[in-house]
């Protein structure tokens, strides 16, 4: 009995300090969150997302806090409903929506990332969990996974250059369920036609979506009228 209720100690020991561990590590991520008000920069963006044709295209994409966010460019693209470049530094900062928990470590192109289980409090969420690879040494987003309840799972994999003291990428690396995504009809070709196919129905065709960023404009006072002007 003894011997039971020592594990039970260091398993709620090592369970605090995983909790523990993981709020450290937001903390630190939020503080670079926290130190971006405002962004511009170039984008190029790279589809290869079976049955739905789009060109690889330039442009311009700009954020402003709280969750003003656009990018402008020439032709018809689509970014997934749950966009991680706009939404994942809210849910961190929303720090009274969710509980965290460590379930374990992995190296990711040389970095030791501790894997962080997000967890929403309320039931009414989109969100149903989100997983974060967080780089234990100098805190950034290496890798996600968020499921939410209409979109499936949208994975994403964030490549940094020098702008690391904002936590903005210069790579961000999308993987797309192609059955779950709502694609506008135009540029479906034929996502319906293997929607009706019963062999490929229930199979997890996967996309990508690449996004490079250059020429990075930070905290300049952008103006709201960047986010409601027409295109030219």
């Amino acid at each position: 009995m003894k011997k039971l209720f020592f594990i039970f100690i260091c398993f709620i020991s090592l369970q605090s300090k995983g909790d523990d561990d993981a709020q450290k590590l937001i903390r630190e991520l939020n503080k670079k969150f926290y130190a971006l008000n405002d962004y511009s920069a170039n984008i190029f963006m790279k589809f290869d997302i079976p049955g739905v044709k789009m060109n690889n295209m330039n442009g311009k994409v700009f954020f402003k806090k709280p969750n003003k966010f656009r990018i402008r460019t020439k032709g018809i693209f689509f970014l997934p409903k749950q966009n991680p470049m706009q939404n994942v530094s809210n849910m961190f900062l929303d720090t009274n929506a969710y509980t965290t928990v460590i379930s374990g470590y992995e190296v990711i192109d040389s970095r030791k990332c501790a894997i962080i289980n997000m967890i929403p409090l309320k039931n009414d969420n989109e969100l149903i969990l989100g997983k974060f690879w967080v780089d234990v040494s100098n805190p950034l987003i290496i890798k996600s996974q968020i499921t939410t309840k209409n979109n499936g799972t949208l994975e994403t994999q964030n490549y940094f250059g020098d702008l690391v003291q904002y936590a903005l990428p210069s790579k961000i690396v999308i993987h797309v369920e192609v059955n779950k995504m709502k694609v506008p009809k135009m540029m479906a070709m034929d996502l319906k036609k293997k929607s009706s196919d019963k062999s490929l129905a229930n199979t997890k065709e996967k996309g990508t979506i690449e996004l490079n960023f250059s020429g990075y404009k930070i905290n300049t006072k952008l103006p709201d009228t960047v986010f409601t002007e027409k295109d030219e």
